[in-house]
């Protein structure tokens, strides 16, 4: 995975990082993601909203400025257009991380959320009243693939107690 694609996620585990106080409430994984989300949303939002600010006030500044009646020639590019293209920019930055953060995983929330809890037991003892049998399940995969090294399904029979009868 290159360096660029895991950025974002290095992002959104760096504004978890602060150390919760033992006493707050963690947030399920849900309540984690809809607000990693929601965070990503509003920045586009207002990313947007800055663009076609720019870009009405370019169009009013075009009927009063001669000189970018002239927008073709490399001294009439005005500030406003550079400005744009930095948002524009910018905006594509924030739709990727908005998709980021709507792929993020149970396991991308234990690794960037509660591995910054300072009191790591009892974060782990909320949670795992919260966690649904599905991020149950993935987190499991995770840590079995960790531990082996390998898929989950890919592991031997004795790890997965299939085919032992008890004695």
């Amino acid at each position: 995975m290159s360096f660029l694609k895991i950025l974002p996620l290095l992002a959104f585990w760096s504004m978890t990082a602060f150390a919760m106080k033992a006493g707050a409430e963690v947030k399920s994984y849900r309540e984690w993601k809809n607000e990693r989300v929601q965070l990503a949303q509003a920045d586009v939002m207002s990313l947007k909203a800055q663009i076609d600010l720019k870009k009405a006030s370019r169009a009013v500044a075009q009927g009063t400025d001669p000189n970018l009646n002239n927008k073709a020639a490399v001294e009439a590019v005005s500030t406003t257009d550079m400005s744009v293209e930095k948002l524009e920019r910018r905006l594509r930055e924030e739709q990727y991380d908005l998709e980021v953060a709507k792929d993020l995983s149970v396991t991308d929330y234990f690794v960037g959320y509660l591995t910054k809890v300072q009191d790591k037991k009892a974060a782990f003892n909320e949670v795992a009243g919260k966690l649904t049998p599905e991020e149950v399940a993935e987190l499991m995969t995770a840590y079995a693939n960790s531990v082996f090294g390998a898929q989950a399904s890919d592991l031997p029979v004795s790890a997965n107690n299939i085919g032992k009868e008890p004695k």
